[in-house]
């Protein structure tokens, strides 16, 4: 057999030996590249696999009144997020969830685009989730990258507090309301937010403090350990001492039962709200959890208005209460002297006028002076004082009053009313549709176009409580700082006579608010009823006042929609909540004042 011998010359040997030692050398090149100059960059990559951070949440701030009874906490549940990226198969993995927590693909998908922010961040698409629901999908962990619970808070009322309105509610965000909330709280799409009342009032506040805490997992996204890196703790909201007393709130509501309207009683010295209702109401539950949209449907569409804070947010005609705007513009422009007398025979009509304007009482309270046309809230002595007086000076005292202005109470959405000048009677009826002696005559009444609010009326009685000086801003929050209202320069002799005839509206037996005297000659009382005309139907009845108990001074307002007279329906509503907060020791408070 023929052999040929296989020789290589050195060239060539030299030529593999270098090929050779080239790739060995890229090798180590790259291989100290990785290792060592790209260390940081890959050991981040791998920690981002291997570690994985998670937000851990704490309780929202409870809401306790002023003895310490807790009125809103909460209550533990799950909610259930999922990483867009992490996803395999959204279409299949919602189907096998939908199955597995009994919701609607449909549903899953629509909190999805809702509510997702960005391919990395987590998106709420369930809540609410059941123990056994949980531990489904742990078994099935495989099924479903990108899927996590989480432990969530949601509210829970007290049984009695849950149809308080000034309490409000909480409602989940989406993206396009982010944009108005603090960057630093770090909310995300579907997350809770104080949407009404004190819970929105007070967010910064009652909102807990996210933080983040590291866990260990495998290559399918298990928990495998937690990590003790630089975890950021989660810290509770802060608790939201409130100045009512929730059984004087109680008791306030069986006492206006299921009529619509309003009571509101306060600390005058303080500024303190005691109470507050707001009828008709609705449950507050509602908003706990998925709102059923039906439920939410039959509450805005209900005529009684159930969603409206009247205390705040109703604007009614002020009724005869505004009588004491036109007694005091007297008294300081010393249009006349409080014994003058005139006669009231059951009717006015101004001069020149063949219309007439009638008194409450058809046959008239007959003789007359400021004080008794006040504690017989006469109409006659009023239409015809009145026309003493020139509409700007009497719209000047009714705003210094703050009528046409918010009371700056603790509370979201206050409506600021109306006090017509001029301007709107010429911008409303034209420059020859109204004359100013004509619209005097409803406004001293409170009637025609003007609009005012319960929690005015409260900030009206506490001004006149006080004769003007060093009157506490109105609020709820029992631990904010006291703040004043603006004082009015009104002299000591006007408001002797106008408290005269306020004590007599009460204590003395012609007095249109007898019924809401008290028999304790512990206490002064002073108020002024009011019967407020209503286009819609029966008159609204009105009842405001205070009085006054070893030194302290308490205030209230009563208003029920469509009562009728505010002597026979408001007073006697007030006589009992006089008689609920003289004989109780809750409602005695000693805070810092002027």
């Amino acid at each position: 057999m023929l052999k040929i011998e296989n020789r290589a010359d050195i060239f060539h040997y030299r030529t593999l030996y270098s090929i050779l030692f080239l790739c060995i050398f890229v090798l180590i090149a790259r291989y100290f590249q990785i290792q060592v100059i790209d260390f940081n960059k890959h050991y981040s990559k791998s920690e981002v696999n291997r570690v994985k951070p998670r937000t851990t949440y704490a309780p929202r701030g409870l809401i306790l009144d002023r003895n310490g009874k807790i009125l809103v906490e909460n209550f533990p549940t799950y909610i259930l997020t999922v990483t867009p990226y992490e996803m395999k198969n959204q279409q299949e993995q919602f189907l096998k969830i939908s199955q597995i927590i009994n919701t609607p693909v449909d549903e899953l998908e629509q909190r999805f685009k809702k509510y997702n922010r960005g391919r990395f961040l987590p998106t709420i698409i369930a809540k609410n989730l059941s123990y056994e629901e949980i531990v489904t999908i742990e078994e099935m962990r495989l099924d479903f990258p990108g899927f996590q619970y989480e432990r969530f808070d949601e509210r829970i009322y007290n049984s009695n507090s849950n149809n308080d309105h000034f309490l409000g509610y909480l409602r989940e965000i989406d993206r396009e309301y982010l944009k108005n909330l603090d960057s630093e709280k770090i909310y995300r799409a579907g997350e809770l937010v104080g949407w009404e009342g004190l819970e929105k009032q007070y967010e910064s506040d009652l909102r807990y403090t996210k933080g983040i805490e590291y866990v260990e997992v495998d290559t399918y996204g298990r928990e495998i350990n937690n990590l003790s890196l630089e975890n950021k703790l989660s810290y509770p909201g802060k608790n939201l001492n409130l100045t009512i007393d929730s059984e004087l709130q109680d008791f306030s509501k069986e006492l206006l039962g299921n009529k619509p309207g309003v009571i509101i009683t306060s600390n005058v010295r303080t500024g303190e709200i005691l109470s507050m209702v707001s009828s008709p109401s609705y449950d507050l539950n509602i908003f706990r959890g998925e709102t059923d949209s039906n439920e939410w449907k039959s509450i805005i569409s209900d005529d009684k208005n159930p969603i409206l804070n009247r205390s705040i947010s109703g604007l009614y005609p002020g009724g005869s209460q505004l009588k004491i705007i036109t007694a005091l513009n007297l008294l300081e422009q010393k249009k006349l002297n409080p014994e003058d007398e005139l006669l009231c025979s059951g009717s006015y009509s101004p001069p020149g006028s063949s219309l007439v304007f009638k008194c409450w009482k058809e046959e008239g309270h007959g003789i007359v002076n400021l004080f008794s046309a006040i504690a017989q809230s006469c109409n006659v002595y009023f239409y015809e004082t009145v026309q003493l007086l020139n509409l700007e000076n009497w719209v000047k005292t009714a705003k210094d009053f703050g009528f046409n202005d918010l009371t700056k109470i603790d509370l979201p959405n206050e409506k600021r009313g109306l006090i017509p000048d001029s301007k709107f009677f010429s911008n409303t009826y034209g420059r020859w549709g109204w004359s100013e002696r004509g619209v005097l005559l409803n406004m001293t009444l409170g009637q025609g176009d003007i609009l005012i609010t319960p929690i005015q009326a409260l900030k009206f009685i506490n001004i006149v409580a006080l004769s003007g000086k060093d009157v506490p801003t109105l609020k709820l929050n029992k631990d904010k700082s006291t703040t004043y209202y603006t004082d009015l320069e009104i002299s000591s002799d006007s408001w002797r006579v106008l408290k005269n005839g306020l004590y007599d509206v009460v204590n003395n037996n012609y007095g249109t608010g007898w019924r809401a005297k008290v028999e304790d000659s512990s206490i002064q009382s002073f108020g002024k009823t009011s019967t407020a005309e209503n286009s819609q139907g029966e008159p609204h009845a009105w009842y405001i006042g205070y009085f006054v108990q070893n030194d302290e001074i308490y205030s209230l307002v009563v208003l029920v929609e469509n009562g009728g007279g505010g002597g026979a329906i408001a007073a006697p509503i007030a006589g009992e909540i006089i008689k609920k907060i003289i004989y109780s020791k809750n409602y005695m408070v000693s805070s810092d004042v002027k």
